[in-house]
């Protein structure tokens, strides 16, 4: 699977996650690197794969940045709008998977949150504060800020 296909199937579960399903657009853009590298397609063994969760939200167009914006910088960036709000969130080539996802997560949640004028979201059952993104035993999880052992959902 290329990593935008990826990249957008991930931020799109992250989306629904927050309530914000069918309200958002999510275009995803690769820069700077062989996409047979970031896949890890064609018997690469010295290149270590792109980190498969690895996001950005960012104000582009699907090919790339507007005219008046600096060039994006190398890695993975998603655009995720909705008719009034758009929102991006860089991630570098380098970052570990998990680290990728759980930011992508935190920043579409800061997101949502401002969009729904402080909305928990996701809500954390049983308490007013919405669940964090964490890394926990090697995944991606919400969990009680309250409680972070207490794994809740995979966020993607």
């Amino acid at each position: 699977m290329h990593p935008t296909e990826l990249v957008t199937r991930q931020a799109e579960a992250i989306v629904n996650r927050l309530g914000l399903a069918g309200r958002c657009e999510i275009s995803v853009v690769t820069v700077g690197y062989d996409s047979t590298a970031i896949t890890g397609e064609h018997g690469h063994p010295n290149t270590p794969s792109f980190p498969a969760g690895a996001y950005s939200s960012s104000l582009t167009v699907q090919g790339g940045p507007l005219d008046d914006e600096p060039p994006l910088d190398a890695g993975v960036h998603v655009l995720v709008s909705t008719a009034d709000e758009s929102t991006r969130v860089h991630l570098p080539p380098d970052m570990e998977h998990v680290e990728a996802l759980v930011l992508l997560a935190d920043r579409l949640q800061d997101w949502a949150i401002e969009l729904t004028h402080g909305q928990a979201l996701p809500p954390c059952p049983g308490h007013p504060h919405p669940m964090s993104a964490a890394a926990v035993d090697d995944s991606a999880a919400w969990v009680c800020p309250a409680r972070p052992e207490q794994v809740l959902l995979p966020v993607a």
